[in-house]
């Protein structure tokens, strides 16, 4: 949504000087379009309302980069992508916090023939998973549940990273044969 554009520029530049009158136009003009765009990549009324309250809090910070003669919309977008995506980062870090995504994923899609289907790909793989050889899961585990770079595994494991990278090349080739009967095509 773009502010009316007469009224545009000196909104902006008001905004650029730290007037908090300009910046609740712009709050007003932005904040559902935002909390949509928001939405749409995390599933969850929880991160987008705290995404949005970020992406209003980055723009106070920085008004004076505010370019007047540039798109407003794609610098307050570009914010809101930027947060959205540094946000899904830290998720895909924390295993409660994945499991949060995931939930609100698949009450978003109120499916639940979508939850059954998970339910029974998560036992399987659990299963395949413990078949593995100690040191294949482990790298497996630090890899796709925490997060964990090559490296990192690699370091802590105190194995080389070629190791790492074929230890997690058979286990996912393992899991794709093992998983294909299962696959509803």
């Amino acid at each position: 949504m773009k502010l009316l554009k007469t009224n545009e520029e000196s909104t902006l530049l008001s905004l650029k000087n730290g007037d908090k009158d300009a910046f609740e136009v712009v709050f007003n003009a932005y904040q559902r379009k935002l909390y949509a765009f928001i939405y749409l990549i995390t599933k969850s009324k929880y991160s987008t309302d705290e995404i949005l309250q970020n992406v209003f809090i980055t723009l106070w910070n920085s008004k004076s980069s505010i370019d007047t003669s540039k798109s407003f919309n794609s610098f307050i977008y570009t914010i809101a992508r930027n947060l959205t995506y540094n946000h899904l980062r830290a998720i895909a870090n924390k295993d409660s916090l994945k499991q949060e995504l995931w939930e609100n994923m698949i009450m978003s899609s109120n499916c639940t023939e979508d939850t059954l289907l998970y339910g029974e790909y998560s036992e399987i793989l659990d299963d395949i998973l413990l078949g593995l050889p100690k040191q294949k899961r482990a790298v497996f585990i630090l890899s796709r549940e925490e997060g964990k770079s090559n490296q990192e595994i690699a370091d802590l494991l105190g194995i080389s990273k070629k190791t790492v990278k074929n230890h997690l090349w058979k286990t996912l080739q393992l899991i794709r044969e093992q998983l294909h009967p299962h696959i509803i095509q």
